[in-house]
């Protein structure tokens, strides 16, 4: 009956507790270090028992020989004393017995009620097995922390790689921009120049063929004035004299002949005139094909001024980008360090509490990991590691 109630009360206690807590209260409640203080004196008591029943037997075998040499009128007289002898050794046999049957009794009662501890010391090294996983986990964690803070430090380097690049980027434009200037004016003096000197060659060319065809136009206002002269004579003489005829003909004859070069020469001057006003023309063509060059030049300078402009904007919307970028990239790396540190703190926790659990042996109940941690902390170590990528950013200038 009392083994039933006392089984029944186990279950019960094993119902309501955690293994380690049950233990954990027995051996603290059995007070070890009291039995065994008197477990040594039964143990020594024992021992002596032992020894004084060695030195009673030999006594007792001693005077048994006696008993069976001595005579049998000795015998009589030696009997009541052997057998007062072997009844003492009875009764310290019976009190010798008695004694170790309490003895164990007395042990073996206390021991009937102990819970197994093995399951205890079970859950006690899988802890310690757990907790060696977290130490090492947490050192994997602060390796991953430093490469994060390594990494968030070479970003800030390639920040100000960007702002320097950022201020060659407008050192060159302000350059270009002045290049430009620069080469549109030179070609625009040089083109000027050259137009100018064109233009005074021609004019001349001009003056010079203007004066020459004036001198023609008077070479034959004389030439017709001489032959309407000659007309006039020739009339004259052949109204005077016939004979004057023959003379005067060969003389008109050369006036005719005279009269001939000069239509020729007025003709020659004509072409002459018409070839410099299509030289004149042409000139003009070409002096407004420089200036189309010119402007073609122009135009192709400003285009690629334009392209150039056009470029950096794109370098400069490709930099504001890369900052976005790299400024979302930051922020994420923040989050990422801030969830890193909760969870180090975590895992610092469990540590503290599973130390503290090692020193004291208590706990909670109503927890499959461990019935002392809290339950947020349970979760955090049932949940995945979280592997973190560094995800290096290149920017692209």
């Amino acid at each position: 009956m009392e083994a039933s109630q006392g089984g029944s009360e186990r279950d019960k206690s094993g119902q309501s507790a955690s293994p380690i807590t049950v233990v954990s209260n027995f051996w603290r409640d059995f007070d070890l270090e009291k039995e065994k203080s008197i477990l040594d004196e039964q143990g020594l008591r024992i021992a002596e028992n032992q020894e004084n029943s060695q030195k009673n037997r030999r006594k007792l075998a001693e005077s048994t020989r006696d008993f069976k040499k001595a005579s049998a009128e000795e015998k009589l007289s030696l009997f009541n004393s052997l057998l007062k002898g072997y009844q003492e050794e009875v009764d310290n046999l019976t009190k010798r017995a008695k004694f170790g049957e309490n003895a164990f009794l007395n042990i073996y009662q206390k021991l009937y009620e102990a819970p197994d501890p093995y399951q205890a010391l079970a859950s006690v090294a899988e802890q310690d097995q757990k907790l060696s996983e977290l130490e090492s986990e947490n050192r994997k964690m602060k390796v991953e922390l430093e490469e994060f803070r390594t990494e968030a430090a070479h970003l800030k380097n390639q920040q100000a790689t960007i702002r320097r690049l950022e201020e060659r980027n407008r050192q060159l434009e302000l350059q270009m921009e002045e290049k430009v200037k620069e080469i549109v004016e030179i070609n625009k003096r040089s083109l000027a120049e050259e137009n100018q000197k064109t233009l005074e060659v021609l004019k001349e060319r001009e003056q010079l063929l203007q004066d020459q065809l004036r001198q023609a136009k008077e070479s034959v206002s004389t030439m017709q004035k001489l032959h309407e002269l000659a007309q006039s004579q020739l009339f004259e003489i052949r109204a005077q004299s016939e004979e004057d005829r023959a003379a005067k003909q060969s003389e008109v004859s050369l006036l005719m002949d005279e009269v001939e070069r000069a239509q020729t020469r007025l003709l020659t001057l004509e072409r002459e005139k018409e070839l410099l006003r299509s030289q004149v023309q042409s000139a003009d063509e070409e002096t407004g094909a420089k200036r189309s060059e010119n402007l073609d030049s122009t135009s192709i300078l400003e285009n690629s001024l334009s392209a150039k402009e056009k470029m950096v904007s794109e370098l400069n919307m490709e930099l504001h980008n890369v900052e976005t970028q790299l400024s979302n990239e930051r922020e994420q790396h923040i989050n990422e360090i801030k969830k890193l540190n909760a969870i180090i703190n975590d895992k610092r926790s469990l540590l503290n509490i599973h130390k503290t659990y090692k020193t004291t042996k208590l706990g909670f109940k109503n927890n499959p990991i461990n019935p002392f941690w809290p339950n947020h902390l349970t979760q955090t170590l049932q949940q995945p590691t979280p592997k973190w990528h560094a995800d290096p950013i290149t920017p692209a200038i």
